[in-house]
């Protein structure tokens, strides 16, 4: 089995970060969200984080609301964010237990099905609810060997947190750049691969553009369907939504069974299909302030 590489950290961030993240990690889920609510006030009132962005990608999104509904959602997002980061270090001291209580998959029998198969599969989200958490549950919840596609931060010690958080119950972090070595690799070994599927390109080539998502044209890595296409793999898209504060449930839905049967486009219109129906079911849990509409499609 391929072994992706396994991040380090500065001597400096584990002898005077690190210690700071391990003791917010331990604190009991009622302190977390006292902490959460200090961290809202920071985001929304005094550094106003990205609140520019997050206003245009709604109004943008939802033309047809009025300012009332855009501001509730504006307010929920920020407090939802702001949970996001404490729930995020308390991954790396949760237990088993609390873990399986506060992100439920609702629906083990889809993973199941492909395992009694033989059959590897990929299994395509987007930056709804708390994927992180995803992560943590997932290889508790299936026999299968997961693996997690991330993308590198640009600071080597919160890279290595991230790691030991998403690795912590089994799970192999994967970063983007070696996605296709370790599917090329584990063809051997049962695998689910979870892939995000609503990270913004970094260009405009050889990418899926969707006419009409959140009513814009919205271009998508054509990843996961190249990689359904090469290698035969199922794709299943885990719909994932917030029960109330620090509950999470996620549901997967096969929605490629016989990649020979469609084109990449076919697959990658689907993918962003399941992503936009997730995202308007429950608009505050998605990642507003992510500068998704930053490529514009050129013109021939």
């Amino acid at each position: 089995m391929y072994s992706p590489e396994i991040p380090k950290a500065p001597t400096l961030f584990k002898l005077l970060v690190f210690p700071w993240l391990y003791l917010i990690s331990k604190q009991p889920f009622w302190l977390l969200y006292r902490i959460s609510d200090c961290v809202f006030v920071l985001l929304f009132y005094i550094l106003r984080y990205r609140r520019k962005v997050v206003r245009e990608n709604l109004r943008n999104s939802f033309p047809n609301r009025g300012n009332s509904y855009l501001k509730s959602i504006e307010l929920k997002y920020y407090r939802h964010l702001s949970d996001l980061f404490v729930e995020t270090i308390k991954g790396y001291s949760i237990s088993e237990k609390q873990m399986m209580r506060r992100m439920i998959n609702e629906n083990e029998d889809v993973y199941l099905h492909y395992y009694n198969k033989n059959q590897s599969f990929i299994v395509v989200m987007s930056h709804c609810g708390n994927w992180e958490w995803i992560c943590l549950m997932s290889q508790l919840t299936c026999k299968q060997q997961v693996f997690c596609t991330y993308k590198t931060l640009s600071s080597d010690g919160f890279n290595w947190f991230m790691y030991q958080i998403r690795s912590k119950f089994g799970a192999k972090p994967v970063s983007m750049t070696e996605t296709l070595r370790s599917f090329a690799n584990n063809r051997d070994i049962v695998t689910v691969t979870a892939l995000i599927g609503d990270q913004n390109p970094s260009g405009v080539n050889q990418v899926y553009w969707a006419d009409s998502f959140l009513n814009q044209e919205t271009a998508f890595l054509s990843g996961p369907a190249k990689i359904s296409k090469k290698f035969n793999l199922p794709i299943v898209y885990l719909d994932s939504r917030k029960l109330s504060r620090g509950h999470y449930a996620a549901r997967s839905i096969t929605i490629v069974d016989n990649p020979s049967d469609l084109t990449e486009d076919q697959i990658s219109q689907r993918i962003s299909y399941h992503i936009q129906n997730e995202i308007q079911n429950q608009p505050e849990i998605w990642l507003w302030s992510h500068r998704r509409w930053k490529h514009k499609r050129i013109s021939k």
